[in-house]
């Protein structure tokens, strides 16, 4: 991962999350302290200068990490009370989804007839 792509933040304080968005591989970094996050998607696949940052955005104080990125675009995060939350990149709005729970994941399957 190109280090431009930190450009104005401390690696330190980056945590980051490769995840398919809208069919591309995107990156997600999340400046903690600063309650922000970054989305970069990747250009051309083995290419390092071709990380493009589409957005940044400042989120509430109470968000702690994120969980995942969906099919149509939504960034999913935990907050610091558990509670899950989605990010819609559309609206640029945070809904919380009333659930909750510590160790918060997302899994990305395909589904197949064939047999693993």
């Amino acid at each position: 991962m190109p280090k431009d792509l930190y450009n104005e933040f401390s690696l330190e304080a980056v945590e980051c999350q490769l995840v398919m968005l809208n069919g591309h591989i995107a990156l997600l970094q999340y400046y903690g302290e600063m309650t922000t996050f970054q989305i970069s998607i990747l250009g051309e696949l083995g290419v390092g200068k071709s990380w493009t940052k589409i957005f940044t955005v400042r989120l509430s104080s109470s968000v702690r990490r994120p969980i995942g990125a969906a099919k149509k675009g939504n960034i999913y995060f935990a907050k610091e009370d558990g509670e899950m939350v989605h990010f819609d990149l559309d609206t640029q709005m945070m809904e919380e989804l009333g659930v909750k729970g510590w160790n918060c994941q997302m899994v990305i399957y395909k589904e197949s007839l064939l047999s693993i």
